[in-house]
């Protein structure tokens, strides 16, 4: 048995999600394992699931960058990000 680490249940069919990436994924907060050059997660076929229509979503939504005219930047996620004079 097995653990995921997403939602906590135990069971006998876990999956490992193993990511490769030469960003510092250690800023996010997800309790990667480290492993060489990828980050690995042990989750069950639910929490997969859950994870891959998130890609999906991810990969299919345009990208807007749009100016709110602040000048005011941060990096968040390693990349600089323009945010409003409130934030």
């Amino acid at each position: 048995m097995s653990k995921c680490v997403k939602c906590g249940r135990e069971t006998p069919d876990t999956r490992t999600l193993r990511m490769s990436c030469l960003y510092a994924m250690e800023e996010l907060k997800v309790p990667f394992e480290k492993m060489e050059r990828e980050y690995c997660l042990t989750v069950c076929k639910s929490c997969r699931a859950d994870w891959m229509a998130a890609i999906e979503k991810w990969f299919n939504t345009p990208t807007v960058e749009e100016s709110c005219g602040s000048g005011i930047y941060v990096r968040r996620n390693g990349v600089s990000i323009e945010v409003t004079a409130e934030e």
